[in-house]
């Protein structure tokens, strides 16, 4: 099964990065398109892309700081989250282990697009999910037993692994944003983004292959009825 819509926290980080690069960089350069309102201006990045003479050094000093402030408006502006549930643990665990038990989701979130100071406005498009060290927002409600929520966990719970492998939002924000340049300032191939990606593709054909398996355990088969049920649901 194959998502797609676009995750990740790729967008919100960026946004960070380029309002604070925006202080040694001329809005006007012609890599990016502007647009002025009477109470706004809003800057997108459309074809262009940040100048090269950025080191990944630099833009992973942004990152880390920007990672830290936006985990911090997150918790500000969504509400508590919940743990997974037990058919998100059944099929997760296998391979995460106990992290499934440290991770909290907030359903319904407010995800970081965009980022606006005084009358600057970054806008880098839309994301279903994004994790801030070991916290999963995701922007649509719960679902219980619906497959699709259930392959995009698998994708963040990549990211929380990350976090948790290099030890603080600090470090996180740091690589990220170092291979984000590395990669040539492209989402997708941005090493860690890859990393999510491959195992989320992995993990999919992994569940359509243990719903077809017969199982005994009586839990087990009213979890799998509960995938079958919900698994055409967006």
């Amino acid at each position: 099964m194959k998502l797609s819509e676009k995750i990740g926290i790729g967008g919100a980080l960026l946004s960070l990065a380029i309002f604070v690069l925006g202080i040694y960089y001329p809005l006007a350069h012609n890599s990016i398109d502007i647009e002025y309102s009477s109470e706004t201006l809003a800057v997108k990045l459309g074809k262009g892309k940040v100048p090269k003479k950025y080191s990944e050094a630099a833009w992973g000093k942004v990152g880390a700081g920007g990672y830290q402030a936006a985990a911090q408006w997150m918790t500000a502006n969504n509400g508590k989250g919940q743990p997974l549930d037990e058919i998100q643990k059944e099929y997760l665990r296998p391979h995460f282990g106990d992290l499934v038990d440290r991770v909290d989701v907030i359903y319904n979130a407010t995800l970081l697009d965009e980022w606006a100071a005084a009358s600057l406005r970054l806008n880098f498009g839309k994301s279903n999910a994004q994790v801030y060290g070991d916290k999963i927002y995701v922007k649509s409600a719960y679902k219980r037993g619906n497959v699709k929520q259930l392959i995009l966990l698998a994708h963040e719970l990549v990211h929380v692994k990350q976090y948790e492998n290099l030890g603080s939002l600090n470090e996180f924000g740091y690589e990220y944003f170092k291979e984000y340049e590395r990669a040539g300032q492209s989402y997708r191939h941005n090493i860690m983004e890859r990393e999510a990606f491959e195992f989320e593709a992995e993990f999919a054909k992994w569940l359509s292959q243990e719903l077809r398996k017969p199982y005994e355990k009586p839990k087990v088969l009213d979890l799998k009825k509960d995938l079958f049920e919900n698994r055409q649901l967006d």
